[in-house]
């Protein structure tokens, strides 16, 4: 009996069929269960809610212990998309007092990945942030008629003294450029960080970590208690409390001095190299980044022509002066140089810098008391300075011209101050017309 060859392709056919088919169940099964995890969040969201609990961030104080920053409660109402049914969004509108616009913009830039790049149906996602006890209260009454949403409990920030808002900085949600730049994957949409000042420098240490608690739920979504009673539960860790160098009464002694005027003042401790007091005016008061009004103060801020988000004393940019004059200055009025009544010295010369005319007058004035000076008064202010610390011995000869030179022809500008330097910090006297170290 002959072959049916045509039977025998066919063979392969039903043959090829079938594998084709297998293949494609172990692929979709591949990627159901291991490249995507849709399925598994769906499960976990039906089975359990994991509840991150937030640290207290850590409190700031002076250099004294005063308490210049700490925190208060304040309250996040979160939402589960999936677990979203029959909504009543005007009922929702009345109970947290906003209108329908603002309920469908929050939705949107909810859903938005540009925006919220962690969003997912399944998981906790923030619809308001920062609320008070009074609006949580009035929420709180009607939240069994909103199915998926929570109330999550927060701090905020809240400022002792209504100074030091350059240094100090403030906190403000996290924004989507800096969630994609945070590689250790701390920060989601709703969390705080630290924005400017202090609070952005050591954000790590004050920020805290995050505690969670896994709950079971029934199938209806009803919290019945914590999974395995709280096995798997981390508890959150309180930021690090930090101690600046500042000194409050300084710096709000510093900043009534620049009260309606533009300048910065910083404040040094000269042995350690500690920050004072670091004033910039026109400033601010802290409280203004408090609450959810933040965006609004910010940018009316921003608008001022007075630029009071400006911090001077970091960003201002001022020509270099010398920081002897003022140890100059001090020790002429307790010697008895000068005093409040005189002298008195004519300010006729000066630089030119295009159409800047820039008048030395400190320098003329050393100038004119170097040229009439006595040994002993050289002496004698060698004693107080040598207490404050400038320079260190020089070996160094300078010949000065006769006494009825002139020194403002002979002597460049730059240099009388090291000549008066180096005579007062090593304690010498003129001898011969010289300088002897």
């Amino acid at each position: 009996m002959a072959k049916d060859y045509r039977l025998e392709k066919r063979k392969f056919v039903i043959g090829g069929i079938a594998l084709s088919i297998v293949l494609i169940y172990l692929i979709r099964l591949f990627v159901l269960q291991i490249t995507t995890d849709d399925y598994k969040k769906n499960a976990d969201s039906n089975a359990f809610l994991n509840k991150i609990q937030y640290p207290s961030r850590g409190a700031i104080y002076d250099r004294t212990g005063k308490l210049l920053v700490f925190n208060q409660p304040a309250y996040d109402i979160t939402i589960v998309p999936k677990e979203v049914e029959n909504l009543d969004t005007l009922d929702l509108c009345q109970s947290l007092n906003i209108t329908r616009a603002q309920f469908l913009k929050i939705m949107s830039d909810m859903k938005d990945r540009r925006r919220n790049p962690g969003y997912s149906r399944y998981t906790n996602q923030l619809f308001m942030s920062q609320l008070s006890a009074e609006e949580c209260g009035v929420f709180q009454e009607k939240l069994f008629k909103f199915r998926g949403f929570y109330i999550q409990r927060r701090t905020i920030r809240q400022y002792s003294y209504d100074a030091a808002a350059h240094a100090l900085g403030d906190i403000g949600e996290v924004s989507a450029k800096e969630m994609e730049a945070d590689e250790e994957g701390y920060y989601i949409r709703g969390d705080y960080v630290g924005k400017l000042g202090v609070e952005k420098s050591y954000e790590k240490y004050l920020r805290g970590e995050k505690g969670i608690e896994i709950l079971l739920r029934d199938a209806h979504g009803r919290i019945q208690g914590h999974y395995m009673d709280g096995e798997y539960d981390r508890p959150s860790v309180p930021g690090k409390n930090l101690t600046l160098s500042l000194d409050i009464d300084l710096q709000m002694l510093g900043e009534r001095l620049l009260k309606n005027k533009i300048g910065s003042i910083v404040a040094i401790e000269p042995e350690t190299g500690e920050i004072l007091c670091l004033v910039s005016s026109p400033n601010y008061d802290p409280h203004l980044m408090i609450g959810r009004q933040r965006g609004k103060n910010h940018l009316m801020l921003q608008r001022d022509k007075m630029k009071p988000l400006l911090n001077r004393a970091l960003m201002g940019v001022y020509p270099p002066g010398s920081t002897f004059k003022t140890a100059q200055g001090l020790t002429f009025l307790q010697e008895g140089i000068v005093t409040e009544q005189g002298p008195s010295f004519p300010c006729s010369r000066g630089f030119h810098y295009g159409r800047l005319t820039v008048v030395n007058t400190i320098q003329l004035i050393i100038l004119n008391l170097l040229h009439n000076m006595r040994c002993d008064k050289i002496s004698a202010i060698g004693n107080r300075c040598t207490q404050i610390g400038y320079l260190e011995r020089s070996s160094q000869n300078f010949s000065l011209p006769d006494r009825n030179t002139d020194y403002r022809q002979s002597i460049p500008m730059a240099a009388i101050s090291l000549i008066i330097e180096l005579c007062i910090r090593n304690q010498t006297t003129f001898l011969s017309g010289q300088i002897n170290t």
